[in-house]
C-alpha cells in the first residue's frame, strides 16, 4: 500500500578522519494527507453543487430587476441590485473554492484588467453597510489608486479580511480599512481590535487548512483555506501579504499589489 512520508536530512561534516555522512528523519504523514486529500474532494464537490442553484437565482433576479426597472421602482431596483452584487460575490467564494485544486498546479485562473482600488473599497464599504451590522466599520478616503489585477479576487481577498475581522473581534468594536500608496505598491490594511494572533501562528497562518488552536477561536466556524486561497491570489499577482499581531490586541492584515504605470 503506498504510503506519504515527509523527509528531512542534512550533511554532518566528517570530524577526527571521519568521513561526511547523511542524516535524516522520515515520518509517515499518511493519515494527514488523506485528510487534506477528503477536505479537497469533499469542497470541490460542495462547490460543484452549489453553482447550478446560484445560477438559477442568479437568473430569477436579473428577470425580477427588469421588471422593477420597466414599473419604475427604483427601491426594489436598489435591493435586487445589491442581491445580485452578493450573488456575484458567492459565486466568485465558488469559484475560489475551486481555484483551491488549481493551486496544486500552481495554476490559478486570473482575468487581469486596470481598475481603480478606490471603486473596490467604495463596493466593500457599500456591502458592509447592508451586511455588517455588529461592528462599527470605518473606511479611510481613498485617492485615486490604478492597478492591473483580477478585480473579483481581489475583492474576495478583501472580503476574507473583512469578514474575518468580524468573526474574531467582539461586537461593537472598530474595524478599521484603508489603502494607501507606500513605494509604487498600493497597500490595503484591515485593522481590528480582536482576540490577536500568537507569534507562533503567524508564520503559519496563511497555510492550507491551518486553524489556531486556541480557546478563544474553539466555537468560531471555519475550514482552514480562506487566507490559504488569499495568499495564492496575492502571490499570483505578485503582491504581498502579511499579518502583525499580539495577542488580546488585535490585528493588521494587510496586502500589497504594484500600481499601474
Amino acid at each position: 500500500k503506498p504510503r506519504w512520508v515527509r523527509a528531512t536530512g542534512m550533511q554532518n561534516p566528517g570530524y577526527g578522519g571521519q568521513r561526511p555522512y547523511l542524516s535524516g528523519t522520515f515520518t509517515d504523514i499518511s493519515e494527514r494527507k488523506a485528510d487534506e486529500l477528503r477536505k479537497s474532494d469533499f469542497i470541490s464537490m460542495v462547490s460543484h453543487e452549489l453553482k447550478t442553484p446560484l445560477t438559477s437565482m442568479n437568473g430569477y433576479l436579473q428577470v425580477l430587476q427588469l421588471r422593477a426597472t420597466r414599473g419604475g421602482d427604483d427601491k426594489s431596483q436598489g435591493v435586487l441590485n445589491k442581491a445580485l452584487i452578493q450573488v456575484r460575490k458567492m459565486r466568485s467564494l465558488i469559484d475560489g473554492f475551486l481555484d483551491m485544486k488549481r493551486t496544486e498546479t500552481g495554476k490559478i485562473p486570473l482575468d487581469k484588467r486596470v481598475f481603480d482600488m478606490a471603486d473596490l473599497i467604495r463596493e466593500a464599504e457599500m456591502e458592509s453597510l447592508a451586511t455588517i451590522s455588529s461592528h462599527n466599520v470605518i473606511y479611510a478616503p481613498v485617492e485615486p489608486t490604478m492597478v492591473c489585477a483580477d478585480i473579483d479576487k481581489i475583492g474576495q481577498v478583501i472580503t476574507n479580511f473583512i469578514n474575518n475581522a468580524v468573526k474574531y473581534s467582539p461586537a461593537g468594536t472598530a474595524i478599521n480599512v484603508s489603502c494607501v500608496t507606500i513605494e509604487g505598491n498600493a497597500v490595503v490594511m484591515v485593522k481590528d481590535e480582536g482576540i490577536g494572533v500568537a507569534t507562533g501562528d503567524q508564520p503559519k497562518l496563511f497555510g492550507r487548512y491551518f486553524r489556531a488552536d486556541r480557546k478563544e477561536s474553539q466555537n468560531i466556524s471555519g475550514l482552514g483555506i480562506g487566507l490559504y486561497l488569499c495568499k495564492e491570489i496575492i502571490d499570483a499577482h505578485h503582491g504581498k501579504i502579511r499579518v502583525e499581531s499580539e495577542v488580546g490586541n488585535g490585528s493588521v492584515f494587510y496586502f500589497t499589489l504594484p500600481l499601474e504605470t
